[in-house]
């Protein structure tokens, strides 16, 4: 159904129209390039949507994986990078699955932005364990979803719909906490507020290390 749901709107949204698609880099990732603190490396790109982060990652000298569930956004992505000359790769897939044969591995980055949120409780036990299968000993992990205590979407409770027809599910601490722990080590596990194309979100901000 996501699927369908992701295909459906990459394919009669304009970009500009579509809320989580921002040009610009999180201010969260630029800093952790910016300081050091991320390196250049192979870092596979979860949600990746039209590419933007993935392409601002691999003309910083990384080596990019994006991965999204939707063929059109894939396809939007692949044409930009094409567009722009950035080397970067660009996959199909459906992460809550078991992973297709031959899909790559030994990434030592993983980053999601604004994705978990439209994963299910009953989808992320499968989800997080094909992540750490991904990852190299000791990879790194940063991932950011919706804090269930945030404000800017109507409605309220752990499920809501927003205003393009998308079923949102809102996380606390807690929850992620146990999900995390059982193939990372977290090292940072908060709440913070991040921009959005139209305001501020409150987010569960994560940095986690592969056990």
């Amino acid at each position: 159904m996501l699927k369908q749901e992701m295909n459906a709107i990459y394919g009669r949204m304009a970009l500009k129209d579509i809320p989580w698609n921002i040009e610009a880099p999180p201010d969260e990732l630029v800093a952790l390039v910016q300081d050091g603190t991320l390196t250049a490396c192979k870092v596979i790109d979860l949600g990746c949507g039209a590419g933007n982060y993935s392409r601002y990652l691999a003309a910083k000298g990384f080596d990019v994986t994006g991965v999204d569930i939707s063929s059109e956004a894939i396809r939007i992505a692949s044409e930009k990078a094409v567009s722009e000359n950035v080397k970067c790769r660009f996959l199909c897939a459906d992460l809550c699955r078991d992973l297709p044969e031959q899909f790559p591995s030994g990434f030592d980055f993983a980053f999601e932005w604004e994705v978990l949120h439209h994963i299910y409780p009953e989808q992320r036990g499968k989800y997080l364990e094909n992540i750490h299968a991904l990852m190299n000993p000791k990879g790194k992990y940063l991932a950011v979803c919706f804090h269930e205590n945030n404000t800017s979407f109507e409605g309220k409770g752990k499920y809501r719909k927003t205003g393009i027809g998308t079923l949102l599910y809102f996380s606390n601490e807690t929850e992620l906490k146990d999900l995390y722990s059982r193939h990372f080590k977290i090292f940072e596990l908060k709440s913070i507020e991040i921009k959005g194309r139209t305001g501020k979100h409150l987010v569960n901000y994560a940095m986690l290390q592969k056990l």
